[in-house]
């Protein structure tokens, strides 16, 4: 086929890639053959069916490109690539329905408050007495103060046991979800298949979706937080520390194994000690990630300090709940700098 570039061409003509394929380029040609289609018909279901006449560029490319390929020489899919890349935006507006909002006078007052909230958020208040010699006073802590640090300590402990929890369970299943210790036989194939399943499932689930289950099932409260972030934690930690297990130096393990140990004492010896700095350092990262997670579950109903944040919010109490957030962005910040710090150690 590398001989005829007109026939190569005329096959992508009527079928997008098929004169690829038959000069050799099974990538690119698989690519256009599925690509392309899956595209227009994407574009169709949104009813965006002009976007389609667009991809004719896209298709004129496919036949030069076939005809190129055939004469043994490649094209750059630069233009095509951005090509599509810029339908896709103008469909993601059009289905998105970004607009340009018109403000009007009770709107821009909502923005003014909301501003304001954050500017000046409900920190402290003076607090004056008379002592018989005069009229002194002092500054306290305001009542949404006194309200939100217990709750950020809550979420702070509810991110710690939520990490807890998943750890017990990610440690063994992620052994049992690595590639390079579960390819002896069928069986453990098996195992290594479902297990890496189980971790892509517990992921792909939102962790709020696990909070308004954790809720319904045990209740409002920060139990059904500390549940959702537990469930959640395992399919990613999970995944962390198989990868982890993969990425080890075999050499040690060739050593114990010549030594004539069984598999659990190369796991023990050969594994474990490769992996325990990496698995503190997942483990670190994955709370500083539960802390933020744990101050947006909150907000439906699982404890912390999004509970009463959510609270404001809805009384419209904008320097109140500001006063929530700068504290979650303080408490957050500090975490991330510290869990950073402690890795980089580790690693």
């Amino acid at each position: 086929m590398r001989r005829y570039p007109i026939l190569a061409g005329a096959l992508s003509f009527v079928v997008p890639g098929l004169g690829q394929i038959c000069a050799g380029s099974w990538r690119r040609g698989l690519t256009l053959l599925i690509g392309l289609p899956v595209q227009a018909a994407l574009f169709y279901g949104v009813g965006l069916t002009g976007l389609i006449y667009w991809m004719a560029l896209v298709w004129a490319w496919n036949v030069y490109d076939a005809a190129r390929a055939a004469r043994g020489r490649t094209t750059s899919a630069a233009g095509p690539i951005l090509l599509i890349l810029a339908l896709n935006m103008i469909a993601a507006c059009t289905v998105t329905e970004i607009t340009v909002p018109s403000l009007g006078a009770e709107q821009r007052n909502v923005i003014g408050q909301i501003a304001g909230g954050f500017a000046k958020p409900d920190v402290y208040h003076p607090h004056s007495f008379d002592t018989g010699k005069g009229k002194t006073g002092h500054t306290v802590f305001s009542e949404s103060v006194c309200l939100a640090a217990p709750k950020m300590l809550e979420t702070i402990y509810m991110a710690l046991l939520g990490t807890a929890i998943s750890l017990l369970f990610a440690v063994p299943l992620s052994f049992f979800g690595a590639r390079n210790l579960m390819s002896g036989s069928p069986l453990l194939k098996t195992i290594y298949g479902l297990t890496r399943a189980l971790f892509t499932v517990l992921r792909s689930v939102e962790v709020l979706i696990f909070a308004v289950i954790a809720v319904a099932a045990v209740g409002i409260g920060p139990f059904a937080g500390v549940l959702a972030l537990a469930i959640h934690g395992v399919g990613a930690l999970g995944k962390l520390y198989s990868e982890a297990i993969e990425s080890i130096d075999h050499g040690p393990i060739e050593a114990i194994r010549a030594t004539g140990a069984n598999e659990f004492q190369v796991v023990l010896y050969g594994v474990v000690p490769q992996v325990v700095p990496q698995f503190i350092a997942f483990t670190l990262y994955r709370w500083d990630i539960n802390v933020r997670m744990a101050t947006v579950i909150g907000l439906v109903g699982g404890g912390g300090i999004g509970y009463l944040l959510i609270q404001y919010m809805n009384l419209l109490q904008w320097p109140q709940a500001a006063t929530c957030i700068w504290m979650i962005a303080g408490v957050v910040m500090v975490m991330d700098y510290a869990s950073a710090v402690i890795r980089e150690k580790l690693v």
